[in-house]
């Protein structure tokens, strides 16, 4: 993403936790540009658990991948699915991905880490509420912070920051009607 930005005429911000940037990803192709303006399908449920409506749509960006991609095997394990949705860019916000993958699961969870007022979950929930609400057949799931700050010690931190395991929870719930 990062090639694709200096190539690109238009501003760009490219927000990397320093916490992501100590972890490897793999190779990566160095010919290879990747749109700005397309989310990325990192996983797709089943048919077998879209059709018996068990699939839940989740879209994540930054942090809250590593934690999707870690929790799909609990996930499983549950008797659900996901389409997981890596959002590369959040404005333009992919709404053609986002729309397909609503289309099979009519369910939405948004794993966040910023705050639940005003944050990026809430203006990414208005959206689908706004454009895509006939294919919803449940809430959108907004799995974010409290309105309170980040504590700096990451033991505190890690108490309020939604993870992997929350995940878990909230397809369940979606799943099950507790919303």
């Amino acid at each position: 993403l990062t090639k694709s930005m200096i190539r690109d005429n238009g501003p760009c911000f490219l927000f990397a936790p320093v916490k992501m940037m100590k972890e490897s990803k793999g190779t990566v192709d160095l010919g290879k540009c990747m749109p700005l303006n397309k989310a990325s399908l990192l996983h797709e449920a089943s048919q077998q658990t879209v059709d018996r409506g068990h699939a839940v749509t989740v879209l994540t960006y930054l942090h809250g991948v590593k934690e999707s991609l870690a929790s799909i095997e609990a996930i499983q394990e549950e008797g659900f699915d996901i389409d997981l949705i890596e959002l590369r860019s959040l404005k333009p916000l992919d709404m053609d991905t986002i729309a397909t993958s609503l289309a099979r699961t009519n369910k939405l969870c948004i794993l966040d880490e910023s705050t639940k007022s005003g944050g990026v979950g809430a203006t990414i929930s208005a959206r689908v509420s706004e454009e895509l609400f006939d294919l919803l057949d449940a809430p959108v799931k907004r799995l974010c912070m409290d309105d309170a700050p980040v504590p700096y010690a990451s033991s505190m931190e890690k108490a309020v920051v939604k993870r992997g395991e929350d995940l878990v929870q909230g397809v369940f719930d979606l799943c099950t009607g507790e919303y």
